[in-house]
């Protein structure tokens, strides 16, 4: 029969009064323990009780089942034998000898295997932090992801630290394939939530050449992962560097702060570009690097400071180091900022000292040295219904021209220049001119040439619609000026300062009807102006904006509507005409540079104020966006889910400041998502106007995932007619399918139309391992020249996060993105 002692305290107590001790601590310490064995006894003399076959022993949240256990009330320590199973904060311990201390709650043994998910680990010598379990050591460890009796792989290492939730610090690591040793490591750090340990990449691509990728994460102290690299390419050399990344920024949900980027690349064929194209000497040599500091200090600290100073800084060697090693980052931000700005956060509003200054000189920047701004937000004036909101900034503002816009510029200003002294004095051409490129200039080429020329995004002196061709001295003349100018650069201070009064009102049971007007004014003051296309002074543009937002509201509901196959529960349908009118009255600065204007896009403008960020490119305009919101909810998990929406829109003008329209496009927003395995959504605008400036655009997509083993995304941009813009019909797929438990395959495709180009193709088969996934993809990239080809094999624990690295086979799942 199983002996108990349910309150070893009440026992132990009378034991300790029968030898004359005190019972009060001996009480204390033990009132919460129960004991339960075959056997059990207690020696007053030593204050040691034994529990001896099947023994369970609860105390508060921790479970101890043994063949054997003796509990030491002066230590605290339970000494559990004999195929011990510790339960402890719902963590599980096994080992033949297992001690674990009431008092401080650490728990230590000789051999003992447990599990942490997704890792399964076992240690000669054992031993974790008292209270909550933060921290694990051991000797002579191994832990695998494999959860069998025999894994397919191990890591031992000669110490090991467990950091739950958090990371896994070993000491001279060896790596093991079944019983085989295959690799070997001093340090070695593998955070189990982050893409770090050692990872290694081989593949092949057409710019690489044959690649072997090696990345190896180590944590320094508490707060900073670094990842160092060593990258071994073929066509390309060989590239070192280290990214140290701080945990701070990660644990509070920032991943754009605290980040220390080098990498320096030795590159055997720099000259080399995309498509085979060839670059000169002079622009790339065969030391290339990068270095990217973003980083955000608190002022005094901590986080919860109002004050905080911000760095994003990137040095690069040339201006193709991004294309060449870093492809995702050169697609998302193919010229990095570089900027220091002071912050401060109010309530009311948010001010911001800004420096922005070119720090790589072969790209075009529009320097701020500095910028003072204060963007106040909205909110209530007094207790009053009135809201007000504005913004003010003050700055010193340079366009500066990369080295070559520079060039370029020179030998346009040297051919105009030679054009001009072939006139005669009679303004009629008397000689044939040859230009720098040796080819013959006549008037008309040279005006051809320069005319419709764009020399950056960015650049919209030089951005006409149509070409014109120039016939006379004058014309010349005036081209020259207009170059010399913008080789000068733009310079200049600018005060801009805006302010604007709402009075929000509503009306209707429910209020179903909401009128929002508002009146706001300003001013542009430029003074100290160098640069532009004329003799420009200091000059001021008054801004006098009036506007109001008007929309009703209508819905209905039909709680009767169950369809389970299309997710509803019930059904909403919301309907809300609407009306934004706005009017702003802003002379245009003949001949006034510009910093913040007005870039090429296919989207409707921002016609509130507040939201026009091109300060520069104020104009007068006078319109109106009516439009319908139609919103159809369900109920979905307990919450309000929403199925489906179309927003139908369009803009009349009563004046454009751009294209002299009399209405623009109708702009169609669609978006269907009735299960979780389903999307679909369209964006259009197709043209109402016959203004050269309406066009068409439809860009639709649709992902679906008809079974657990497949899922499907197809999706198509059309863009046609449009003046800025080539016309497109790209057609862009994703595919995957689960071929069986152990097997899978994908593929991506993205097809132009209108020149029947595969601009890229991708396919990879991805195989379970157990423990591991390998994926074997190859690719295909049309450049319309030469093809890029390439080929990655890789192997990922499927229990640890993916790593990033700087090549990928799916470069842009849903096609080019969008049209701006």
């Amino acid at each position: 029969m199983k002996h108990v002692l349910p309150l070893l305290g009440c026992v132990l107590l009378a034991a300790a009064s029968v030898q004359g001790q005190s019972s009060d601590i001996l009480g204390t310490l033990t009132s919460n323990i129960n004991i339960e064995g075959m056997e059990t006894s207690f020696d007053p003399a030593t204050g040691i009780a034994t529990a001896k076959g099947d023994v369970y022993i609860k105390y508060e949240d921790t479970e101890i089942k043994a063949s054997q256990a003796d509990y030491n009330s002066a230590t605290g320590d339970v000494i559990a034998k004999g195929n011990v199973t510790v339960v402890k904060a719902g963590e599980i311990y096994r080992g033949e000898n297992i001690t674990y201390n009431v008092k401080t709650q650490e728990l230590s043994a000789n051999s003992i295997r447990s599990s942490l998910p997704p890792i399964f680990y076992e240690a000669a010598d054992f031993k974790t932090n008292s209270g909550e379990l933060k921290r694990i050591d051991g000797t002579d460890s191994y832990f695998t992801t494999h959860d069998a009796q025999n894994p397919n792989y191990r890591v031992k290492a000669k110490s090991i630290t467990i950091y739950p939730e958090d990371r896994i610090v070993m000491k001279h690591v060896k790596v093991y394939l079944g019983n085989t040793p295959v690799f070997y490591l001093p340090y070695i750090v593998q955070p189990l939530n982050d893409e770090l340990g050692y990872f290694f990449q081989p593949g092949y691509t057409s710019q690489w050449g044959v690649f072997l990728l090696n990345q190896y994460g180590v944590m320094h102290g508490d707060h900073t992962l670094a990842k160092y690299k060593l990258d071994l390419r073929s066509e390309r050399g060989v590239g070192v560097g280290a990214d140290f990344q701080s945990m701070k920024w990660k644990k509070l949900g920032n991943d754009n702060f605290g980040h220390l980027t080098l990498y320096y690349a030795y590159d055997t064929n720099p000259e080399e570009g995309v498509n085979d194209s060839i670059r000169p000497e002079s622009l790339v040599d065969e030391n290339r690097y990068r270095i990217g500091f973003q980083h955000r200090i608190f002022i005094p600290g901590p986080a919860e400071s109002t004050w905080y100073l911000d760095f994003d800084l990137t040095k690069l060697s040339d201006q193709f180091m991004l294309e060449d090693y870093y492809l995702n980052d050169f697609r998302t931000n193919p010229e990095p900022d570089n900027h220091v700005k002071l912050v401060h956060r109010d309530d009311r509003f948010t001010a911001t000292l800004l420096a922005r200054f070119q720090m790589n000189e072969f790209y075009h920047t529009d320097t701020r040295l500095p910028e003072l701004a204060f963007d106040f937000t909205r909110s209530r004036i007094g207790n009053s219904n009135f809201y007000y909101q504005g913004e003010t900034t003050i700055g010193a503002y340079r366009d500066k021209l990369s080295d070559d816009e520079q060039l370029i510029l020179q030998g346009k200003i040297a051919q105009q220049k030679a054009v001009l002294s072939s006139f005669g004095t009679d303004g009629i051409p008397t000689t044939t001119v040859i230009g720098p490129d040796g080819v013959p200039v006549t008037t008309t080429t040279t005006a051809t040439a320069l005319a419709g020329t764009t020399l950056t995004s960015n650049n919209s002196a030089f951005l006409r619609a149509t070409p014109r061709q120039l016939f006379t001295r004058d014309e010349v003349e005036q081209d020259l000026e207009a170059l010399q100018a913008e080789l000068s650069e733009n310079k200049f201070f600018r005060m801009h300062s805006y302010h604007e009064v709402l009075y929000p009102m509503s009306f209707g049971q429910g209020n179903w009807i909401n009128f929002v007007p508002r009146i706001g004014g300003g001013a542009t003051y430029y003074s100290d102006v160098e640069g532009g296309t004329g003799e420009v002074g200091d000059d001021t543009r008054p801004l006098l904006h009036v506007g109001f937002d008007f929309s009703m509201k209508f819905s209905k509901v039909w709680d009767e509507v169950q369809n389970r196959t299309l997710g509803l529960d019930g059904l909403r349908h919301i309907i809300q005409p609407y009306v934004n009118y706005s009017y702003l009255d802003a002379d245009e600065l003949e001949g006034m540079p510009t910093v913040d204007r007005l870039t090429p896009s296919t989207r409707p403008r921002p016609i509130d104020v507040p939201l026009f960020t091109a300060t520069d490119s104020f104009r007068t305009w006078n319109v109106a966006r009516i439009g319908v919101r139609n919103l159809f909810q369900t109920k979905r998990d307990t919450a309000t889910h929403n199925w489906a929406g179309l927003n139908t829109y369009m803009d009349v003008f009563m004046e454009d400041p751009e294209f002299d329209r009399d209405i623009s496009n109708l702009y169609n927003d669609l978006f269907w998502y009735p299960v979780p395995w389903l999307a679909f959504t369209i964006d259009s605008q197709l043209p109402i106007g016959n203004s050269d400036f309406n066009f068409t655009e439809v860009n639709s997509a649709i992902t679906w995932m008809p079974s657990k083993r497949l899922s499907l995304t197809l999706g198509h941009q059309l863009l046609s007619d449009n003046p800025l813009f080539i016309d497109s019909s790209l057609i862009y797929s994703r595919v995957y399918a689960k071929i069986n438990e152990n097997w899978g395959f994908s593929m991506n495709h993205i097809y132009e139309m209108d020149d029947s180009t595969l601009e890229y193709q991708s396919y990879s088969i991805h195989r379970d391992l157990a423990s591991w996934t390998m994926a074997l993809g190859g690719l295909v990239r049309d450049n319309r020249g030469e093809n890029e080809y390439g080929l990655v094999l890789s192997f990922t624990l499927k229990d640890f996060p993916n790593v990033s690295i700087p090549l990928d086979l799916d470069p842009n799942p849903t096609g080019r993105g969008g049209s701006e």
